[in-house]
C-alpha cells in the first residue's frame, strides 16, 4: 500500500527517562534472598527486586536440578530484573506465579524469560519511569525491548505495557493470559520472535505516537495507535517509502473477502457527525487502507481527527467495527508530526 502524506519524514528518536519500574503502592515487603525449595528444583523471588537479589539469583542460577522459578514481586530495578530474566532464558528455566501470588512492573520481565511460563496468580504490566538521563534511558529502552523480543514477549502484552502510565498497573486477565500467548506450557508452542520492535513511545491519553523498528526487515517506521485494543486502530507510517495506511486489527479469521467499505464518523460535542468513506484492503487479521490521495481531503482527515471527539468506524452494512475516543489526539498528532515530518 503507498501514500505520500505531503511532508519528507524522517526519524528522529526522543523519550522520557527510563530505567526503573515504579511499583504500584503496596504493602512493604521486607528483603528476602532468593531460597530454593527443599529438593533444590525450584528457586524463588520473593519481594522488591534489587541488585542484591540478582547476586543472590546468580550464584544459584546454576545449580543443578534446578529446573523453575516461582515469583512474587511487586517490582523493582530494571536492571537487576533484567540480569535475572537473562539467566533464565540461558538456564532453560521454567517460571511461575503461584495462586495468590503476584509478579508486577519489573517482575514481568523474569516471568516472561521462561521457557515455560504459567501465571496462576496475578501478572502486570505498566511503562517503565526512573532517573532524568537521556542516554542512560535510551540504553535501558533498547535493552528492555531487544530482550523482549529475545523472550518472545507477545505484541498484546508489550502492547499493554506502552499504554498503562507508570502510576498505573494492568492486570492480565485470565483469559487474556491464555488467549494472547502470555501463559505457555509447552515450550514447543512459544511464539515466533515478535518483528516489531518499540524505539520510543510517547502516551497521549487515548493515543500512543511510536516508532517502531519491523525487525523482519530493518526498517522503522512511525505510528499512532488508539489505545482500545479492541481493535486496535494504527495510523502508520514508512518514511524510507513515502508510505502511509491506517490499519484496523481484528482477530485472525473474523472477517472474510477481499475488500470493502468504511465509513469513518467523527463526532465533536453535539455538532452534526462529519463522515469520510474510505476502501479498504481486508486481511487476514485487519482492515487496511492508504490514505486518500487528494490533498484536500487529506486535510479533512487530519483536522477531523485533531478537532473530533470521537471516532466511530462502520462496515458496509453499517455496523461498528470500533469506536475510539480523540482525548489527546491533538497532542498526539503534533508529537506524531514532530518525529516523523522532516
Amino acid at each position: 500500500m503507498h501514500s505520500s502524506i505531503l511532508t519528507k519524514f524522517g526519524i528522529v528518536i526522543a523519550i522520557g527517562a527510563f530505567v526503573a519500574f515504579r511499583p504500584v503502592p503496596t504493602t512493604a515487603q521486607p528483603f528476602a534472598p532468593v531460597s530454593l525449595s527443599s529438593d533444590g528444583s525450584t528457586a524463588h523471588i520473593d519481594g522488591e527486586i534489587t541488585p542484591e537479589v540478582a547476586e543472590n539469583f546468580a550464584a544459584l542460577a546454576g545449580r543443578p536440578g534446578l529446573k523453575s522459578v516461582s515469583l512474587n514481586s511487586p517490582g523493582g530495578r530494571v536492571f537487576p530484573a533484567l540480569e535475572i530474566a537473562r539467566a533464565v532464558k540461558a538456564g532453560g528455566l521454567n517460571t511461575i506465579v503461584p495462586m495468590g501470588d503476584e509478579c508486577h512492573s519489573a517482575c514481568a520481565f523474569i516471568f516472561l524469560a521462561g521457557s515455560e511460563r504459567v501465571a496462576q496468580g496475578k501478572l502486570g504490566v505498566h511503562q517503565v519511569s526512573g532517573v532524568d538521563d537521556p542516554s542512560l534511558t535510551q540504553t535501558a529502552i533498547g535493552r528492555i525491548y531487544e530482550d523482549l523480543v529475545t523472550f518472545n514477549a507477545p505484541s498484546y502484552l508489550v502492547s499493554r505495557m506502552l499504554r498503562t502510565p507508570p502510576g498505573d498497573m494492568y492486570v492480565f486477565t485470565p483469559e487474556e493470559l491464555e488467549r494472547n500467548s502470555i501463559n505457555v506450557r509447552d515450550a514447543n508452542k512459544a511464539q515466533s520472535v515478535p518483528h516489531l520492535l518499540p524505539v520510543a513511545t510517547w502516551l497521549r491519553q487515548s493515543w500512543l505516537v511510536g516508532v517502531f523498528m519491523n525487525t523482519h526487515t530493518s526498517r522503522p517506521f512511525v505510528a499512532l495507535e488508539s489505545n482500545n485494543m479492541k481493535p486496535l486502530l494504527r495510523i502508520a507510517h514508512y518514511p524510507q517509502r513515502s508510505q502511509t495506511f491506517v490499519e484496523i486489527m481484528v482477530p485472525e479469521g473474523t472477517i472474510s473477502g477481499t475488500s470493502t467499505r468504511l465509513e469513518l464518523r467523527f463526532s465533536h460535542g453535539n455538532d452534526e457527525p462529519f463522515s469520510m468513506f474510505v476502501n479498504a484492503d481486508i486481511e487476514t487479521n485487519a482492515y487496511a487502507f492508504d490514505f486518500p490521495t487528494d490533498p484536500v481531503e487529506i486535510q479533512k482527515f487530519w483536522a477531523a481527527f485533531a478537532t473530533g471527539t470521537q471516532l466511530a468506524v462502520l462496515n458496509s452494512f453499517g455496523i461498528e467495527i470500533g469506536r475510539y475516543s480523540l482525548a489527546g489526539s491533538r497532542k498526539a498528532l503534533e508529537d506524531f508530526f514532530k518525529v516523523a515530518a522532516r
